[in-house]
């Protein structure tokens, strides 16, 4: 191994200048190495000295980082990528990160990492194959969806074990709830940078490589490797994500009152088996099921559901079945009870390359406007009523596209709502500009705490603290009962953000986490990669500073107090029937001590000096 090496990492990063063709490889900073490990922290501290509010998130001057950690395609449960910018939705910092075969091999390639700057004079993809670099026309494939785009770059590349991330026509029309989508379907789905991306005019990035990952101890790495694989489909939850993958929870988090209705609107549904995983393997199962998350390094949970699907009002889809959150988003969000329609509409998602999320909660916005008659058939075109899977088909690529009505939803629900006014703010449910995730913090309060003070606006995957109140204890960290009381809850939201910017940096996945094997697990394999000797406590403070970066590069975007915060519908509005019946979430009593543990000034937003030179942040 040459000197210049770091066991667990590439070693370099690829920028390319899109506006001049330039392709420059550097050198990974070591010192931001020690600081920030690698993936979503490592490209913040990038993102941070490149941009500032002045910055368009869709000018040449924004730029797409890619990034890998250490972790990444070594580490069982660790195939998991980030990418990094300012998000067009937000405003604010744009992140999002996929599992899947990507990253793993943008590593094997060479790089750790890749920088987009600038933008192409023409529809252009970038291709790094085993070492060789090149900027090549994608002007035939502009235009095409995801499906068809990878599939017409590895015919032309002239080998099927390309790993490829592509825009469909949302990201080159820029709609800002737009995702990047690779060629095995994992999805950077969440802040829009899909938009990012078809802003440079790139259509893609093609991967591959044959590099050997070096690791510091081989052995150890292995027999780590073997014990995680053998105990993780042990653990319950395991089993559980195993048999039915995230979608076999709709049936319980309908009856715990967790599941979204209508908009948040309403709190039981009797149709909520029908759009569950169960149903839908039952009816729609392709072989054995399963799939784990990338090709190259096998995950013994394989959460991940194979289906195929013959249907004549909806047609055919096989592959990659919806996972609970785009089931929720594009099914009780809408009242739409046929999983054949939330099939189809995941299918148009991909391909067309959509955030499900947040185009389920765009979608909601809509239908319940056009309930409340804000908005009329004539402003759509066609009925948008509660439970319409055809009229959800319909719309979906309206918003693609910016066609018609779907021009406003193009640009989520914060503009959408702000644009028609009327009272839709009230029922326009984001923070920060970012469309909610499909769990209900009125019921797991820690999650209000984790949506409002998440840095690139709500999402579950920036805290993940509802697991937690659901049994998933952390007591290496502390938390060896579920919490109840106002300081617990806050304790637990913060640990859930300190650990989920470290899983991000790291690139492994967060639910190999959450009740499947301790964290401790993670940092022996750690070590065992990059021959440190870091601890789990260690670990859990760099992604302390992570999030304290985070916050302080939004705040060089302009972040005021007033955007931490959470829709009125949550806070002020109940639901009138269910397991969460008459809960908000209270404000007054959850952002003060958040604040004062977090040493925030509620004020004005700044974290206290003594914070950051605690936490040697370099900024």
């Amino acid at each position: 191994m040459s000197e210049s090496r770091i066991f667990g990492y590439a070693g370099q990063i690829l920028e390319v200048n899109l506006s001049t063709s330039k392709l420059e490889s550097i050198p990974l900073d070591r010192k931001w190495v020690d600081l920030y490990i690698g993936g979503a922290g490592y490209a913040a501290r990038l993102l941070y000295d490149m941009i500032d509010k002045d910055v368009d998130p869709l000018s040449p001057e924004n730029p797409l980082i890619i990034m890998t950690g250490p972790l990444t395609g070594v580490v069982a449960t660790s195939p998991k990528t980030a990418i990094v910018s300012r998000s067009p939705l937000t405003g604010f910092l744009g992140k999002t990160i996929s599992g899947g075969s990507f990253g793993i091999a943008l590593k094997k390639a060479g790089y750790d990492g890749i920088i987009l700057k600038g933008k192409a004079q023409s529809p252009t993809y970038l291709s790094i194959l085993n070492g060789e670099v090149k900027l090549r026309d994608a002007s035939k494939i502009w235009g095409k969806g995801v499906f068809e785009t990878c599939s017409k770059i590895k015919s032309e590349l002239g080998d099927n074990r390309i790993r490829i991330a592509a825009i469909g026509p949302a990201g080159e029309n820029m709609v800002k709830i737009a995702s990047i989508i690779t060629d095995e379907r994992r999805v950077f789905g969440r802040t829009g940078l899909g938009a990012v991306m078809g802003s440079k005019m790139i259509k893609a990035v093609a991967v591959r490589g044959n590099m050997k990952i070096e690791v510091a101890d081989d052995k150890k790495l292995l027999e780590l490797n073997k014990k995680y694989l053998a105990s993780a489909p042990q653990a319950p939850r395991g089993g559980a994500l195993r048999a039915y993958g995230t979608g076999g929870g709709v049936i319980a988090f309908a009856q715990m009152g967790n599941l979204p209705i209508k908009n948040w609107a309403q709190g039981s549904w009797p149709d909520a088996e029908k759009i569950s995983s169960q149903t839908m393997m039952q009816k729609y199962k392709l072989g054995e099921g399963m799939k784990a998350c990338g090709e190259e390094i096998f995950c013994s949970i394989q959460c991940e559901r194979r289906i195929k699907m013959e249907h004549e009002k909806y047609g055919a889809s096989v592959g990659k079945g919806p996972e609970y959150e785009t089931i929720a988003a594009l099914g009780s969000m809408l009242l739409v009870n046929e999983i054949e329609a939330i099939i189809k509409a995941n299918d148009l998602c991909d391909d067309l390359g959509l955030d499900t999320i947040s185009t389920g909660g765009v979608i909601a916005w809509a239908m319940e406007a056009y309930e409340k008659g804000i908005l009329t058939e004539s402003d759509i075109g066609f009925p948008l009523k509660w439970g319409d899977g055809e009229a959800l088909i319909k719309i979906i690529p309206l918003i693609a596209y910016k066609e018609g009505i779907g021009q406003l939803l193009s640009e989520g629900v914060k503009f959408a709502s702000s644009k028609i006014g009327k009272g839709s703010e009230k029922f326009a449910v984001h923070s920060k500009g970012l469309e909610l995730p499909m769990h209900n913090p009125r019921l797991f309060q820690t999650m209000g705490l984790v949506y409002a003070f998440s840095n690139i606006g709500a999402s579950h995957l920036q805290g993940l603290a509802m697991l937690v109140e659901r049994g998933a204890l952390l007591p290496e960290f502390g938390i060896t009962e579920v919490p109840k009381d106002v300081p617990s809850k806050v304790k637990t939201a913060i640990i859930g953000q300190n650990l989920c910017n470290i899983a991000d940096s790291l690139g492994i996945c967060k639910f190999g986490i959450y009740g499947i094997i301790d964290f401790s697990h993670f940092a022996e394999a750690f070590n065992s990669v990059t021959g440190r000797n870091d601890t789990k406590d260690s670990l859990l403070k760099i992604g302390e500073r992570i999030w304290y970066l985070e916050r302080l590069l939004n705040i060089k975007l302009g972040l005021k107090p007033e955007d931490d915060s959470l829709p009125y519908r949550i806070t002020n509005e109940s639901v009138p029937d269910g397991a969460a019946k008459d809960l908000i979430f209270p404000v007054e009593t959850y952002f003060p001590p958040f604040y004062e543990a977090r040493e925030i000034d509620p004020k004005t937003g700044q974290i206290s000096r003594k914070k950051i030179e605690e936490l040697a942040l370099d900024i």
